[in-house]
Order: structure tokens, then C-alpha cells, then sequence
């Protein structure tokens, strides 16, 4: 029977963009992934420095939802966040370890907050639908990477 990880919390809490992450990007560092992907949502640099300085990823995810968007962002969005995710596990050694450690487990960010594209939500109203899982999958590519990447080193 497979593995599955079904959360983000816990010893699992490292997969969560919410998780503490430097990465650098642009040469300014980004304290979380959620913080990055928040950020390149927009071209104008007032509200990236804004989302970059915000002192919690939750502020940084709520100050998201207020930027002027990329005309193009709902097309590239998928692809930031692969950009966003090779960056954290490529710039922190630690966590890239951590995430070929999880082996071949399915990884699901399952939540209650309804967000059926990145994630898998398991509240009442979704419990009929599975969600797109998102980053499960691009986390799961990029453990992919990162296992080939160990090997040759």
C-alpha cells in the first residue's frame, strides 16, 4: 500500500509554503515560498518589496490578493509556482533532503480553507470532489528532481 501524506503539518509542516524558507530571488530574499509566489504576482516593484517585507505568510497571502496582477497571471501561474517551489528546495539543502526522504508517498495539501486547485479541501461541501492538488503534484515532481540531482552528487 502506498504512502500518503495528506497535510502539510507536523514533520510534514516543511512542505507547506507557509513553512520558513529563505529563498533568494531577484537578490532580495523572500523569508517563505508563499511570500515569492505572493510577490510575482505583480510587475509593479512598490507592491513586491510590500508582499516581500510582510511579516507573516498569511499577511503576505492576504496582501496577494490585493496586488494589480500580471496581465498573463492566471496563464503562468502553475509555472511560477514550479519556479517558486525549485528555488525553495534547491537554495535550502536541508529541506531538499527532507523532501527525498518522503520516498514515493503521495503528497496531498489537504486543507479546510476550500482551496480546491492548489490543494485537496476535506470540508463537508468539497467531501464529494477531489481537488486538483496543485502543489502536491509539482511538489512531487520537484522531489523527482531533487532525487536524481542527490544521485549524481
Amino acid at each position: 500500500m502506498s504512502v500518503v501524506i495528506s497535510e502539510f503539518t507536523g514533520e510534514h509542516r516543511f512542505l507547506s509554503n507557509f513553512a520558513s524558507s529563505p529563498i533568494r530571488w531577484a537578490n532580495k530574499e523572500f523569508p517563505t515560498g508563499e511570500h515569492l509566489y505572493q510577490a510575482r504576482k505583480t510587475g509593479r516593484p512598490e507592491w513586491t518589496e510590500r508582499v516581500r517585507l510582510a511579516t507573516t505568510p498569511g499577511e503576505a497571502k492576504r496582501l496577494g490578493r490585493k496586488v494589480p496582477l500580471l496581465t498573463n497571471w492566471e496563464e503562468i501561474k502553475f509555472k511560477v509556482m514550479a519556479e517558486v517551489i525549485e528555488a525553495k528546495f534547491m537554495q535550502n539543502p536541508d529541506l531538499s533532503r527532507r523532501l527525498v526522504d518522503t520516498g514515493t508517498a503521495f503528497l496531498i495539501e489537504g486543507n479546510t480553507w476550500h482551496d480546491q486547485t492548489w490543494g485537496d479541501c476535506g470540508c463537508e461541501r468539497h467531501s464529494t470532489t477531489t481537488g486538483m492538488n496543485a502543489l502536491g503534484i509539482i511538489l512531487m515532481h520537484q522531489r523527482l528532481e531533487e532525487t536524481v540531482r542527490h544521485a549524481q552528487s
